[in-house]
């Protein structure tokens, strides 16, 4: 990987650490105040590990020969020559083949998006946006837009790549601290 471009919204990041520093808080006020301190550990554990999974986790490595999407449970890695199409329909995706892959880290904004563009933010002669995701003030417009460049810019190599991991302990982490935090509950 050479010339790497990581791609993460910070606005990702700020409701991650704020969501983790409030089940924190949470977490150190039970202790102070009293309370059932293990049921409330366990429940803003959960929600501490969801926190890291759906705004932490999630970003886009763009480098020359490729693109990495790291998304909660899935990793894609793939070479720009088996990247068929850039997509920014519901957030920034790639096709390889016959399988399409969403990157969670650029997600697409709503439709009421399209009132707050300007025409200046049209660069000169260029054709009107189709889609509001493709906009230059969204993360899925960004993404798309340097990913765009590099794939244009690819010379092609002769050892193509393409590989999807997966990898849910995590998921499993936090779907069973849930399960023993409501069978705490229960009992």
């Amino acid at each position: 990987m050479s010339n790497v471009e990581k791609f993460r919204p910070g606005s990702a990041l700020v409701s991650g650490w704020v969501l983790i520093a409030f089940f924190g808080g949470f977490i150190i006020q039970s202790t102070f105040y009293g309370g059932d301190i293990a049921l409330t550990a366990l429940i803003c554990s959960a929600g501490i590990v969801s926190s890291y999974l759906l705004f932490l986790k999630p970003y886009v490595l763009i480098f020359d020969e490729g693109i990495k999407i790291v998304n909660p449970t899935k990793e894609i890695t793939v070479t720009w020559d088996l990247v068929d199409h850039i997509d920014t329909k519901y957030s920034m995706s790639i096709t390889v083949g016959d399988q399409i892959f969403h990157a969670w880290a650029a997600p697409a904004p709503s439709r009421t998006h399209q009132r707050r563009l300007h025409k200046s933010d049209l660069l000169p002669g260029a054709d009107p946006l189709r889609r509001v995701g493709d906009s230059s003030r969204s993360d899925s417009g960004v993404c798309a837009h340097i990913a765009k460049l590099r794939k244009k810019s690819f010379v092609s190599v002769i050892n193509s790549q393409f590989e999807v991991r997966r990898d849910a302990r995590i998921l499993v982490l936090d779907l069973a601290l849930v399960m023993i935090a409501l069978a705490m509950a229960i009992i």
